[in-house]
């Protein structure tokens, strides 16, 4: 049923029997903002006219759902919602994001934009079937061009990096890695790719990793060779085998390089998301070497 008569197409009120063709098939076609609210909820109607005031801006390319969960308490139940007003971001059948709380208008267009699709996505998509096929430098020319013509967008940003880092262009990457915005330099994966550009810069290149593994079993308190070992196992994404030679330099010596082993068990952990099992795991072995 429509709410508002000039974005009647755009804005709908659903409940669970429509909410999978209302926000999960829609998310297919176009991005979905799904606000949840209550009738008694101040907040809530604060939020409403922002959000109809960015809709039109997009020029139907995202759509707005309302759930009364005052009406839908069990919808709004299976969605985790605690909090109103919560907006949920549907993208192919998926929710992929979400805030809590009246924003700013500025704040929320930044947090649509993130995720609406644009031109030079498409260029993105094609750069992507390149690579795939193995022609990476006509993928990363693509995107090169994909970024000069839409300096703002993240995504081929990103992406471009990664690709950057594959081939060792470190000095190109970092440039890259630099123009992302600062919204952008607030997400993971921006801390997993600078920590990945890092360690590919500090990593030394002449130093054979044979040699150093053959200098640690010679002398097991051989520290710096661990260290440079760590290195370079960072950069060749051996992520664990790296963490156990940096906590084992802790173990022997916790002051050495000023404390840059414990510093570059962190940035792995931002290479490996911040989270997941493996980073629950060597925090615990970080806390115990450290203690």
């Amino acid at each position: 049923m429509p709410i508002m008569n000039t974005t009647s197409d755009l804005i709908v009120e659903s409940n669970a029997q429509s909410f999978n063709q209302d926000v999960i098939q829609k998310s297919y076609e176009k991005l979905v903002l799904v606000d949840f609210w209550a009738a008694w909820c101040a907040p809530c109607r604060a939020l409403t006219p922002i959000l109809e005031r960015l809709l039109p801006q997009y020029s139907g390319s995202v759509c707005l759902v309302k759930i009364n969960t005052d009406e839908q308490q069990e919808l709004a139940a299976n969605h985790g919602i605690r909090s109103l007003p919560t907006v949920m971001l549907f993208r192919d059948g998926q929710a992929v994001d979400q805030f809590m709380g009246v924003q700013p208008e500025p704040v929320i267009k930044r947090f649509i934009d993130k995720y609406v699709k644009r031109e030079s996505d498409k260029q993105l998509e094609q750069a992507l079937t390149l690579f795939d096929s193995g022609d990476t430098a006509s993928a990363i020319s693509l995107l090169q061009q994909a970024i000069a013509d839409d300096p703002t967008n993240d995504r081929p940003k990103f992406m471009l990096v990664e690709w950057l880092l594959d081939d060792q262009r470190y000095e190109e990457a970092k440039a890259t890695l630099d123009s992302i915005s600062r919204e952008g330099k607030d997400e993971a994966k921006y801390r997993s790719l600078a920590a990945r550009l890092e360690f590919a810069l500090n990593a030394d290149s002449d130093v054979n990793p044979d040699e150093l593994l053959a200098s640690i079993e010679e002398d097991a308190g051989n520290l710096e060779a661990r260290f440079q070992l760590a290195n370079q196992l960072a950069q060749g994404q051996h992520l664990t085998e790296a963490l156990d030679q940096l906590i084992e330099i802790i173990k022997r010596d916790k002051n050495f390089r000023d404390d840059a082993p414990r510093q570059n068990i962190l940035k792995i952990f931002d290479l490996m998301g911040g989270q997941g099992e493996l980073v629950s795991q060597y925090r615990s072995l970080l806390a115990r070497a450290l203690n």
